[in-house]
């Protein structure tokens, strides 16, 4: 299953007319075909011919980077002609580790990584410590999936606007779940308590987004964040109620939901587009920094054939692992806008946020 996401009415219109995925992020108009077409075969890639890749998971097994990270294994490592592809979890450091080390492996073109962009970008855009790479720098091939963030709260919640969120602010502390500090959720924990002028307690210490649902179904919390699906699997099991969209403009994939940007409006909106451009980079594939020419397009070329094969969009629908490609090429442009022109509101946001 493939998503589409279109962003603003003009951006709306390129996608209609082309079929695409189209977003204006970090500067730049991103277009992503539903099925990234495969270029000719130009590169000799005869390089991997009874190679092994390995591709990299900076998170445990058995969670979505894992499930997305083994099924593009499963398909990617024949359209390069290797030998096999397998995967390789190394967690740690909220997924630092396995970033800095893939920044200074060798530039062979027999390791690439699953990045989680947002963490990547918010860890440095936001100074976090640990941090020893340059997001731009790496050899992008290309999105996997990207998904909205949404807010979510508790399935017996009496909330049901924003002005309510507000209400309570004025008699006590808005509780808002979080997985830590620097995690995205704490993030846009922060981002809520500026937009929306709240006096909240950020509650942290919890493993993971499931901790944080059972804490807000038991009406621990008042508001939480996460990713489209997490939210989605939590409501299904009556954990918690989605409420809005962690964007500043509508989408039409979820046309019942409200962005919070209808709420806002200058600064305050502006903070809320610049997050929302950077959780779009979502699970993407690179390698070090300087790939030879010749093997990046190697792997780019596998990459957006696997991004349109059959039997992978086949495994992709029964997984309920959806996907949403951008091309190797556009997603470097768009990483790069993103570290160039983030708003300076913004990367304070984010330093406060690893500060705390």
């Amino acid at each position: 299953m493939v998503n589409t996401h279109t962003s603003s009415d003009k951006i709306k219109a390129a996608g209609k007319s082309t079929g695409s995925y189209a977003k204006f992020i970090g500067g730049v108009v991103v277009l992503a075909a539903t099925a990234v077409p495969a270029m000719a075969q130009t590169a000799d890639c005869s390089f991997y011919e009874g190679k092994t890749v390995e591709l990299i998971v900076p998170f445990n097994p058995g969670g979505g980077f894992d499930s997305y990270g083994r099924m593009v294994a499963n398909h990617m490592g024949s359209k390069l002609g290797a030998q096999n592809m397998i995967v390789r979890n190394q967690p740690g450091a909220g997924g630092l580790l396995a970033t800095n080390q893939t920044w200074v492996a060798e530039p062979d073109g027999l390791l690439v990584q699953l990045m989680s962009t947002s963490g990547l970008l918010t860890a440095e855009l936001g100074g976090a410590d640990g941090v020893n790479f340059e997001s731009g720098g790496f050899s992008w091939i290309g999105r996997v999936s990207g998904e909205p963030d949404v807010i979510t709260v508790g399935p017996n919640s009496e909330i049901k606007s924003i002005d309510d969120v507000r209400a309570i602010s004025k008699e006590r502390k808005v509780r808002i779940g979080s997985s830590g500090l620097g995690d995205i959720d704490y993030i846009e924990a922060e981002l809520m308590t500026s937009v929306f002028d709240l006096d909240s307690n950020i509650v942290v210490g919890f493993s993971g987004a499931p901790e944080v649902y059972a804490s807000l179904a038991r009406g621990e919390l008042d508001l939480f964040s996460s990713s489209y699906s997490a939210a989605q699997q939590a409501q299904s099991a009556e954990s918690a109620k989605i409420m809005w969209l962690f964007d500043s403009e509508a989408d039409s994939d979820y046309p019942d939901l409200t962005p919070i940007g209808s709420f806002l409006e200058g600064d305050d909106l502006a903070l809320v587009t610049a997050h929302a451009d950077l959780v779009a980079g979502g699970r993407a594939l690179a390698g070090p920094p300087g790939l030879p020419a010749e093997r990046l397009a190697c792997l780019r070329e596998a990459f957006d054939k696997t991004m349109e094969d059959p039997a992978f969009l086949a495994e992709s629908e029964s997984t309920n692992r959806p996907v949403s490609p951008i091309a190797g090429a556009e997603l470097a442009d768009m990483i790069s806008g993103l570290t160039a022109n983030a708003p300076q509101a913004y990367v304070n946001l984010l330093r406060k946020s690893y500060q705390n």
